[in-house]
């Protein structure tokens, strides 16, 4: 796991938002395919388990992700872009699954909410008109190639592997790729004095 010591090892321009699907890039199940609620949390593994007791486990560094981003990156906004055909499921373990670094649940970290089965331009058409974001200011975070289609909105997409999810990694190398790929005369630049 990357370690990231301080601000100074960001990237200059960051972007205003970074979004995240649920299934293979939070957690390690499509919560769709699981029995359902009534969930029972585990708060000392930091699990939720369905009806029958079939867990559904954060990715090993999703917290890490989460935490980083809040703590490191205060001017950028966090959201979960998700086609679930359950968004009733995905609010419920969202509230139940916890970020203990920061002392949250994950629904209580996440700034916007586009959780319903459509395509991902839906979603991230949605997220601009509510956060007033353009598009091409976001990161996107999921395991699925076909979700790419919101690169022709300007989101910056970024396929993870479902084996791991979002990984500190992951999301170092999505922050210089988009500094990289930013157009520099509308990204306002980050300080980083001592």
């Amino acid at each position: 796991m990357t370690i990231v010591k301080d601000i100074s090892t960001l990237p200059t321009r960051l972007p205003k938002m970074i979004a995240f699907d649920l299934d293979y890039t939070v957690w390690e199940e499509w919560i769709d395919c699981t029995s359902g609620p009534p969930f029972a949390y585990d708060h000392e593994r930091n699990v939720i388990l369905d009806r029958h007791g079939y867990e559904i486990v954060l990715f090993k560094e999703i917290t890490a992700v989460f935490s980083f981003i809040i703590n490191s990156m205060p001017g950028t906004k966090i959201a979960i872009a998700s086609r679930s055909t359950t968004p009733d499921w995905c609010y419920t373990a969202l509230r139940m699954l916890r970020i203990p670094q920061v002392g949250k649940t994950i629904h209580g970290c996440v700034d916007y909410f586009e959780i319903y089965p459509t395509s991902k331009i839906t979603h991230f058409k949605a997220l601009s008109k509510k956060s007033g974001i353009d598009c091409g200011e976001m990161v996107f975070f999921d395991d699925e190639w076909r979700n790419s289609e919101v690169r022709t909105l300007g989101v910056h997409f970024h396929r993870v592997d479902t084996k791991k999810g979002v990984t500190m990694d992951v999301l170092m190398g999505a922050l210089r790729e988009y500094d990289q790929n930013s157009d520099y005369g509308s990204w306002p630049h980050l300080s980083k004095s001592p």
